[in-house]
C-alpha cells in the first residue's frame, strides 16, 4: 500500500475562497456530500483516539463520543496493511511529520474497500489530527429507452 510523509510547513499558504462567498460550513458540507469521511485526534499523552461520526461508519463501529476501541478499530484493517499503519504512526510521532496513507478496511460484503487517511501534528505537538475517508468508485450510469410501440 502507498506511503507518504511531508516535510512539516510552518507557514502554508491559505486557498483563499472570499471571492467566492462560501463559508467553513458550507466547504464541509459540500466534502459530505461528495464522499463518507471523518475527522479524528489522536491525543499524544494518553494515546486516546477521538472520532467523529464518518470514521465510525467507515469502520462500521458503532458511535461513541468517548476514545475508541482501537482494537475493534485495527479489527476492521486489512492483516497486511496493519503494520503499515503502527509504522506510519510511529515514524511521524518520532519526526513530527504529515502523512498519508492508503489501506483496506473490511466491508459489509465480505471483500475490502480502499481507504485513505491523512495526518498532521498540532501546532503545539499535543495531538494528530486527520481526515478519513472512502475512495469511491466513479461508476457512469447510461440509460437508453426505447419509446417505439410495438403491435
Amino acid at each position: 500500500m502507498s506511503l507518504r510523509f511531508e516535510q512539516p510547513t510552518l507557514h502554508p499558504t491559505e486557498q483563499s475562497r472570499a471571492h467566492i462567498g462560501i463559508t467553513d460550513a458550507q466547504v464541509v458540507e459540500l466534502f459530505a456530500a461528495y464522499r463518507l469521511f471523518g475527522f479524528w485526534r489522536i491525543d499524544i499523552d494518553t494515546g486516546h483516539f477521538f472520532a467523529s461520526e464518518g470514521v465510525h461508519a467507515i469502520f462500521d463501529l458503532p458511535y461513541s463520543d468517548g476514545p475508541v476501541n482501537l482494537t475493534e478499530l485495527m479489527s476492521r484493517i486489512h492483516e497486511e496493511d496493519r503494520s503499515l499503519i503502527a509504522e506510519t504512526f510511529e515514524q511521524a510521532s518520532l519526526h513530527g511529520v504529515g502523512f498519508h496513507f492508503v489501506y483496506r478496511v473490511a466491508n459489509r460484503l465480505g471483500g475490502y474497500k480502499m481507504v485513505r487517511t491523512v495526518g498532521q501534528f498540532r501546532d503545539d505537538r499535543s495531538g494528530i489530527v486527520g481526515v478519513t475517508y472512502e475512495f469511491v468508485e466513479k461508476l457512469r450510469g447510461v440509460c437508453f429507452q426505447d419509446n417505439t410501440i410495438s403491435s
